[in-house]
């Protein structure tokens, strides 16, 4: 990773502008990319300013710092929740933020926050890079790959006991939903649809964030669109999986389709 990482500040307090811009002042790597003093300029300045963190307040005037999040669309940067009521970070996990600075935000907590984005955009760099640099191969090899992309079946993390339910932001409530009573997720672009046994909740994330917080090997990722849970299936037939519920989703057809069917219906 080459460059600067960039820090934009959306707080309504001007002693948080200040706090922030000297933490941010002490370390070289970080530059200060400007200040929003509510979540209506911030609408405006992040597609401009294209910051790599963003430092967002959740108390704010008119629309606050969630709101600002279900509203913004910055795939690109990392944003780092800033509040003085530690209620709300579960509020800022279920929006994927990278981190969460409880007020009043001190060097060590900050610096813990900032290396963590400094981390994750380094890895994605080397990713790109290497991407870049793939070792040549056969034509016939190149041809099939790039006539039948695929991508990799994604690492899931290992189920423990304490993983049994997952917090879920819908209609501005927050939801308990256990992990046993989801059928299986929908990936709708920048939302998803979790069905369970209650009804269908729709909320602001990304089919890779959930991925990350549903447990294996119960959920496994049966499509692009897809994540299900296997203890939920009723019938599998071709490529269509019929869950208890009577609704169907779809494996994908790729090469990792065996190993697919392999995690669906293991013992």
């Amino acid at each position: 990773m080459t460059g600067k990482i960039s820090c934009l500040i959306v707080d309504d307090e001007e002693p948080a502008h200040e706090v922030l811009k000297f933490l941010i002042s002490k370390l070289s790597w970080l530059t200060y990319a400007g200040s929003c003093y509510n979540a209506l300029e911030a609408l405006e300045m992040i597609p401009e300013v294209k910051p790599d963190i963003i430092f967002l307040d959740v108390n704010m005037p008119e629309l606050s710092g969630l709101d600002l999040l279900n509203i913004v669309h910055a795939p690109d940067a990392h944003v780092i929740m800033t509040t003085a009521y530690p209620e709300y970070a579960v509020d800022g996990f279920t929006f994927d933020v990278t981190a969460f600075l409880l007020k009043p935000v001190g060097f060590d907590r900050f610096l813990k926050a900032v290396t963590k984005v400094r981390r994750l955009i380094g890895d994605s760099h080397l990713a790109h890079e290497r991407g870049r640099s793939l070792p040549e191969t056969g034509t016939n090899e190149m041809a099939e790959r790039q006539q039948a992309p695929a991508p990799p079946i994604p690492e899931q993390r290992p189920e423990t006991a304490q993983e049994e339910y997952m917090w879920i932001r819908a209609d501005r409530k927050m939801y308990c939903v256990w992990f046993k009573d989801i059928y299986f997720v929908e990936g709708l672009k920048d939302y998803v649809k979790v069905y369970y046994t209650d009804g269908v909740l729709v909320t602001l994330a990304s089919m890779a964030a959930m991925t990350t917080r549903l447990p294996s090997p119960t959920f496994v990722r049966t499509h692009r669109s897809y994540i299900v849970n296997r203890n939920m299936i009723k019938m599998i037939e071709g490529n269509m999986v019929t869950m208890l519920n009577g609704m169907k989703v779809s494996i994908a057809v790729s090469p990792t389709r065996d190993e697919v069917l392999r995690q669906l219906t293991e013992r």
